[in-house]
């Protein structure tokens, strides 16, 4: 900690008692006794605990009713039934014992955990990729980070409506187009696995695909250019490049979108409920699909709150795991 300014621990014109310096003498100048010495930093200190505070209250107090308080309220409805301001009967661990003899639960964790997997893979391989043509190719640069973004302005059900008028079976433009020029059946994308989940997958790319070129595109072009220089001229084409020079330095950029990437698709809900609403036969049912269900459709609300909770402990936990397992490798590799 850096020793504090005389003028910032004494007011001017106050002193503890004669022969208390007056803000003008230097550290070496002044003569203070240990409890005097202690007095002034710890003035010192709650200045600018209180100065701290009033920048950090506002944040505290959304944080409290917005975060703590809710998810608090959470926990505590996992362990009670019949209702949410006002639950009627504590119950114990009996909705936690439910969420694991639950069949369908079982079904949405599966699910979902397939989807995460397939979706980040494929999603981060196609925005590394194109974010490195548009970091090589200039050329046009302002026009497809504006087409790419583009589909994550309309709001996820906007965008998930759209792909049901497209994808629909009777009246899908992807199927009217297919049934007028090759003939023949549509392709039942939404009524069948795993056309169903791919489906699902794909506009869930389609929607977040561009975000994820500009967040690698930004790490890219933040790479030390005379690196990429020397390496060009000895030789080293473009993926050589990138796997020895750019993916080493932007490590710490691909955990952290590894980490958001995983909290953001274990929340995949309005594409299931608008597109397949869980089908077909709960094979494209998600977990918070499977909370809103039971909370709106069956009101068992003791089971909604427990498994929300669990996916938020399940999030952390593997959000932890994938931390824990990078550092190792960075220890290894070190």
């Amino acid at each position: 900690m850096n020793l504090p300014n005389v003028d910032e621990m004494t007011d001017s014109g106050n002193h503890l008692n004669s022969g208390v310096p007056t803000g003008r003498e230097t550290w070496a100048e002044l003569k203070l006794s240990p409890d005097q010495y202690r007095r002034l930093v710890n003035r010192y200190r709650l200045r600018y605990l209180r100065r701290a505070s009033g920048f950090l209250a506002p944040y505290m107090i959304l944080w409290l009713v917005f975060l703590a308080i809710p998810v608090g309220w959470a926990i505590f409805l996992s362990f009670n039934d019949d209702g949410v301001l006002a639950p009627r009967y504590w119950v114990g661990f009996e909705n936690w014992a439910r969420t694991f003899d639950d069949s369908e639960l079982t079904q949405v964790v599966f699910n979902t955990s397939v989807f995460v997997a397939l979706a980040i893979t494929i999603v981060f391989g196609l925005a590394i990729f194109l974010a490195s043509l548009i970091n090589n190719h200039r050329r046009g640069e302002n026009f497809f980070k504006v087409t790419l973004y583009f589909p994550l302005l309309a709001p996820p059900i906007l965008g998930a409506m759209i792909w049901h008028f497209m994808l629909h079976f009777d009246f899908g433009i992807v199927n009217l187009i297919k049934v007028g020029i090759f003939g023949g059946e549509g392709v039942n994308f939404l009524g069948k696995n795993p056309r169903a989940m791919g489906s699902i997958i794909a506009v869930e790319i389609w929607r977040g695909l561009g975000f994820w070129v500009l967040f690698y595109l930004a790490g890219l072009q933040s790479v030390p250019g005379e690196f990429l220089e020397a390496a060009k001229l000895d030789g080293a084409r473009s993926f050589r490049r990138f796997l020895r020079i750019s993916a080493p330095m932007m490590r710490p950029l691909f955990l952290f979108a590894l980490v958001i990437a995983i909290i953001m698709n274990f929340q995949l809900f309005d594409s299931v409920k608008i597109l397949t609403d869980g089908g077909p036969r709960m094979g494209t049912a998600t977990i918070v699909w499977f909370i809103y269900r039971r909370m709106f459709a069956f009101q068992d609300t003791g089971l909604a709150f427990a498994a929300s909770v669990g996916l938020l402990i399940g999030t952390m936990l593997l959000t932890l795991a994938v931390f824990w397992l990078l550092r190792q490798r960075s220890k290894g590799e070190t």
